[in-house]
């Protein structure tokens, strides 16, 4: 993993699915990001305040409390501490989200799981667009490469 600066994106995935969560948390680290994971809602408005995420991806559908009273608390805790956060809802589908009701809880972005890459790094270009813009202090978005070099083999 890269070295993180202490200019880099601060990521707060909240989802029940470890796996996915996991999964997520170590793509954002590829790309040079601060990471940190929940598997509940509530551990995750607890992990928020002391970890003070810019962009959160937070699962719709979790037993504990849905996404949409986790973003709703959430952004009294953004309030409360003076931030304010991008907010990214990750569902399977169904009737209960649309765009419509995302945008009107307080996500900034509703994806659709399976996740595609793509679609994670323009959220992440939309959470700091200046990490692409050359010059700019912080640290560039991108994959890391392997400290060892290639190890492909060679013919």
């Amino acid at each position: 993993m890269p070295e993180q600066s202490p200019h880099a994106l601060r990521v707060l995935v909240i989802d029940d699915d470890p796996e996915g969560a996991r999964s997520l948390s170590e793509l954002f680290r590829c790309y040079g990001c601060a990471t940190a994971v929940a598997y509940s809602g509530r551990v995750g408005l607890r992990l928020s305040k002391l970890f003070k995420p810019e962009l959160v991806f937070v699962d719709f559908d979790m037993p504990d409390m849905n996404g949409l009273a986790v973003v709703a608390e959430a952004k009294l805790i953004d309030a409360e501490g003076g931030r304010r956060a991008m907010y990214v809802c990750l569902t399977g589908g169904g009737p209960e989200i649309t765009e419509e009701n995302a945008g009107a809880a307080g996500f900034n972005r509703l994806l659709y799981k399976p996740l595609k890459v793509t679609d994670l790094l323009a959220v992440l270009l939309a959470a700091r667009p200046g990490n692409f813009v050359a010059g700019n202090a912080a640290p560039a978005i991108r994959p890391a490469r392997s400290p060892h070099g290639d190890r492909s083999p060679r013919h």
